[in-house]
């Protein structure tokens, strides 16, 4: 496989999964086949203090029976480390990313593409490499090729600023704040209670101890709270956070842990946003050199919080799923993926419930120059 610091990078892939409830519906679900085809090339260049890192993928998605999801997309991301002194350091980065919405959400069966636009700003300065400042700015930009006022398509301004204190041993601990502005690309809804902007503060806590070979361990805790222009109703504050565990049990085993809470928009007339509580577990076993198997299950609950409508039925999801896979590398720029997942989903509203299997296999090359 490629190495970090390689100049010049290529990657291809080629995946077919078969999904057996494509539009994640309670009965008679659609099954089919889709076939994604990757193509990628990353340049990682440094000059003195400098390093430039570009990574440009082309993905094609071919939907077997359901054609008229067929899409395509150029996603990259591009970053510039820079530093002026050892002690004043940064980044600036663009990235675009587009995707299918989920059916699981979007419960419309036509094709609706999320497009990700981030750029950022960052700055730290450390000038006794104990104490760390951080500032910088970051904008984001969504848009959804069809309109989906839950998860609606928007653009932000978002001021970044906190400090971090680096342990003698490796660990660190960060308070981070963003502020944010955010505007909709949508009209004011009087009937829905569907804004035209927002305000919205982040404040987290991050903790990351040094990995020790044999384990590692991050962790955040943060209170998000979100202010609308016009509709106060849909204000709210939320506790969230996660802790990720990971610990090499033998040479060859190695298991991970996690809890977390996410918070996310979710705008209808029964709520406001969601609230995710998941846990997870994972272990991977390296067979030999060429041969790996992983499994992983997630369990969650979400429930959507703050009707705006008087007597709107309450929602909660109950999320289970199961997944397993095997990696064979031949040789290391093939490898070979064979990974299934079984899904479902047990809710409040009867037409949110679903389960599906998905069997996907994936050939991978990769080439470093």
């Amino acid at each position: 496989m490629a190495d970090e610091f390689d100049t010049l990078q290529f990657s291809a892939s080629v995946n077919r999964a078969y999904d057996d409830n494509l539009f994640r519906v309670k009965n008679n679900g659609t099954s089919d086949q889709i076939t994604t085809s990757t193509a990628g090339v990353k340049l990682d260049k440094t000059y003195s203090l400098q390093r430039f890192i570009v990574d440009v993928s082309y993905v094609d998605y071919k939907y077997q029976t359901s054609d008229f999801l067929n899409f395509e997309a150029l996603n990259y991301d591009a970053k510039w480390l820079w530093s002026l002194t050892p002690s004043l350091t940064g980044t600036l980065s663009t990235s675009r990313n587009k995707t299918l919405n989920g059916f699981s959400d979007f419960r419309s069966f036509t094709q609706n593409i999320r497009t990700a636009d981030i750029s950022q700003f960052r700055a730290e300065y450390s000038p006794y490499k104990v104490w760390t400042l951080i500032g910088g700015i970051t904008e984001t930009d969504f848009q959804n090729s069809q309109t989906f006022n839950a998860v609606a398509q928007y653009n932000a301004t978002a001021l970044d600023y906190g400090a971090r204190y680096n342990f003698a041993s490796g660990s660190n601990l960060s308070l981070l704040a963003h502020k944010r502005n955010g505007q909709f690309q949508r009209q004011i809804n009087q009937a829905a209670l569907f804004d035209n902007g927002f305000t919205e503060d982040e404040y987290e806590l991050d903790f990351v101890l040094k990995p020790t070979g044999k384990s590692n361990l991050s962790s955040k805790l943060g209170y998000l709270s979100r202010e609308y222009d016009n509709f106060s109703v849909r204000d709210y504050g939320v506790w969230i956070g996660y802790i990720n565990y990971d610990l090499l049990l033998t040479g060859k085993i190695k298991t991970s842990f996690g809890l977390a809470r996410n918070a996310g928009p979710f705008e209808t007339n029964y709520s406001t946003y969601s609230l995710t509580d998941s846990a997870t577990i994972g272990v991977s076993y390296l067979y030999s050199d060429k041969i790996t198997f992983m499994l992983n299950g997630r369990v969650a609950q979400r429930d959507f919080k703050q009707a705006v409508i008087a007597g709107a039925a309450k929602r909660d999801d109950d999320e289970q799923s199961l997944s397993g896979s095997v990696t064979w590398r031949p040789i290391n720029n093939i490898g070979l993926t064979l990974s299934s997942i079984k899904s479902r989903r047990t809710s409040s509203a009867a037409y949110s419930n679903f389960e599906y299997d998905d069997l996907t296999t994936s050939v991978m090359v990769d080439l470093k120059i």
